[in-house]
């Protein structure tokens, strides 16, 4: 076989399979309504070809291929156009058989036609109109689309470090995010060996990845196509692996020649890093290949797949990475937890061993079962510090309080609802959404908050027993979620009457009055006995009671406790305020008790948040003073907070022009 005078064995096997033996220009010939094969319609060919150097071209300058085409078939209307059946000397316009005897020139010194080889000539004799086009329209500068297609072609990343393991620096942001979602999916399936249908289905699972976006583009149904790769992954198994790493013996061969393959296809986009679309181009280059197949009995249009993944789809910018966070030192997370924990001080008593054993069995990386790191029932009255001292925890444990997540129970409060909290069951609205499920298969290593723990509703609650029983809960998208190195906390406002012996009473909150320094801190004593467990006992099972580690009693709040979170939201904002706008923020040694007890008369229910609530209520008065200063011209260095007969004022102390 030969192609305008050259034996079809000259050509490079891949640039005759994206071109269909470079019958594609034909095609492109009669598309554009064209009476000969043109240069133009030789390029329309290779950007067609999926993965190429062509194709990326065009990406890059944000030129769609068929808006290309149109504009051509727009030129070319008002002429004739005799049928053109195939690429021969006949059909060939002058300028491409140009082309294709300078590349029988290169043929006869032993020299491989490639698409690069094609693309220079054709770029060289592209027809005027062709070029101007590009030019005029795309701001392309063709003269360096020139040197880039003659350039050698550079060496494909390495996909496998020295280790044989996958170098994550090998590929984009985008190609991370499906590698790690692959790796998480196999561990929560069960599996130490991952293939080429893993690397689907962790595509299709990404979020606002290639797959997603493309599907809803093309107007498949993603959920459906979820549900049918999670039957052929063959669903959920019975035990979960906590980490696969990808490298050795856990990549199957057809998948490390599919990763292989897109590090060529990113080598042919003349770029060191594989890309989400070269990862989907590695795995639809196989036609009877198990992608290919499961896409095309979904009804799913590889050509067009393949085309928005190549000139529409834009890979989600990698989001600012903040410095890695480690855990501080056992002394400093008990040093710092003490500090933060005003007021509570039994709280911290109990805390602190549990805290100790935690740290101790992470830095050794022991395991005692395979339950959560620890599971609290926070129990107490609203504004106590339950839900600072869970953030603290996160702070002790991982690092930062951005560790933590916090799942409301009272919006998981219907039968329904089970459905957002793990996901829904294949076929449903909600089928691969469920928070919990997403955020262990996100980061497994953080304290999950779970808020008023009573209000969930009971198919809530069963799924609640087995994470913190076995550690682990079902994903109905099909992996199971690890939640072993989780710490647990459980908050509870029930029956704040029955966590002390003495009630407390606030004299004279009614009408605003502050009231007076006779108010005490009543002192939490269960009633029902030495064990707080037995204050729930009338309220939840024992089996969900036996799987509590710590039962934590968090006290009312007394003036004195409500006066040294005064002083210490009144730091926190002095220290914002010192940060971010240069301004000294002082105050006398009274305010603190004056905004105590105007927090207990205006906010009588709210405890701590009250009293933060009523340090935040200066900010708008700084800022007022900023604003005057500004008018005047002035700059303000320090402000000062005082009692002005019997109110709290706010005064500049040092400014100057």
């Amino acid at each position: 076989m030969e192609i305008l005078g050259i034996a079809a064995d000259r050509f490079d096997r891949a640039l005759l399979q994206g071109t269909e033996n470079l019958s594609a220009a034909a095609a492109a010939a009669i598309e554009t309504q064209a009476s000969r094969v043109e240069p133009s319609h030789l390029l329309i060919a290779l950007a067609r070809m999926d993965g190429g150097l062509t194709a990326s071209l065009f990406r890059r300058y944000q030129l769609p291929i068929e808006a290309f085409c149109d504009a051509i078939r727009q030129q070319n209307a008002a002429e004739p156009a005799p049928p053109i059946e195939s690429l021969t000397d006949q059909t060939a316009s002058d300028a491409t058989r140009e082309i294709f005897a300078t590349l029988r020139v290169k043929a006869d010194h032993g020299v491989k036609l490639d698409e690069r080889q094609l693309l220079t000539e054709t770029l060289q004799r592209l027809e005027p109109r062709a070029a101007g086009l590009l030019r005029d329209y795309a701001r392309v500068e063709l003269d360096a689309w020139i040197t880039e297609a003659s350039a050698a072609p550079i060496k494909p990343p390495a996909v496998f470090d020295s280790a044989n393991r996958v170098d994550p620096g090998a590929f984009s942001p985008g190609a991370r995010r499906v590698l790690s979602t692959m790796a998480a999916e196999a561990g929560g399936l069960g599996r130490t060996r991952v293939g080429t249908i893993l690397l689907l289905q962790a595509m299709a699972a990404v979020p606002n990845g290639l797959l997603e976006q493309a599907f809803l583009f093309l107007q498949h149904d993603l959920r459906s196509i979820r549900a049918q790769l999670l039957a052929v992954t063959g669903g959920r198994t019975g035990s979960a692996v906590t980490e696969v790493t990808l490298g050795g013996e856990t990549i199957e061969v057809p998948l490390r020649l599919t990763l292989e393959k897109a590090a060529a296809f990113a080598a042919g986009r003349r770029d060191d890093v594989i890309a989400e679309s070269d990862l989907l181009a590695a795995l639809l280059d196989t036609p009877g290949g198990l992608a290919v197949s499961f896409f095309r009995d979904m009804g799913v249009d590889l050509d067009r797949l393949l085309r928005y993944a190549t000139d529409y789809y834009q890979e989600p910018p990698e989001q600012e990475r903040t410095p890695e966070v480690c855990a501080p030192p056992l002394e400093e997370a008990l040093a710092e937890l003490r500090e933060r924990v005003i007021g509570q001080q039994a709280v911290i008593d109990q805390l602190v061993p549990r805290l100790e054993l935690i740290k101790r069995a992470i830095a050794r990386g022991y395991r005692m079962d395979d339950r959560p790191r620890g599971t609290f029932l926070f129990c107490g009255p609203s504004g106590t510090g339950k839900t600072m001292t869970a953030r603290a925890l996160a702070r002790a444990v991982y690092g930062s309080e951005d560790d933590l997540v916090m799942f409301e129970l009272g919006q998981f409060n219907s039968r329904e609802s089970i459905n957002n909290f793990i996901g829904a069951p294949p076929g449903y609205v909600g089928f691969g959404e469920g928070k919990l499920t997403n955020e262990l298969r996100d980061n497994p290593r953080r304290v999950l908050l779970f808020d008023e723990v009573e209000k969930a509703h009971q198919r809530v609650f069963d799924a609640l027993l087995r994470l913190l029983d076995e550690g682990r809960i079902s994903d109905p998208a099909g992996p199971v979620r690890d939640a072993r190195d989780a710490v647990i906390v459980l908050t509870s406002n029930l029956g704040p009457a029955d966590f002390t012996a003495t009630e407390t009473v606030w004299a004279g909150a009614v009408g605003g009055a502050v009231p007076p320094a006779s108010v005490h801190r009543s002192e939490a004593k269960p009633t029902t006995g030495d064990d707080p467990r037995s204050i729930f006992e009338g309220f939840f099972r024992p089996e969900f009671l036996n799987r509590i580690d710590e039962f934590v009693v968090f006290a009312s709040f007394g003036l004195d406790e409500l006066r040294a979170i005064a002083l210490a939201g009144l730091r926190r904002q002095a220290a914002a305020l010192r940060t971010q706008l240069g301004v000294e923020l002082t105050w006398e040694p009274d305010v603190p008790d004056y905004i105590a007890r105007a927090a207990v008369a205006s906010r009588p229910k709210e405890a701590a948040r009250g009293v933060n609530r009523c340090v935040g209520d200066l900010v708008p008065v700084l800022l007022r003073l900023l604003d005057e200063a500004d008018v005047h011209g002035e700059k303000v260095d320090r402000v000062r907070a005082a009692l002005d007969q019997g109110q709290l004022s706010v005064t500049v102390v040092e400014a100057h022009d």
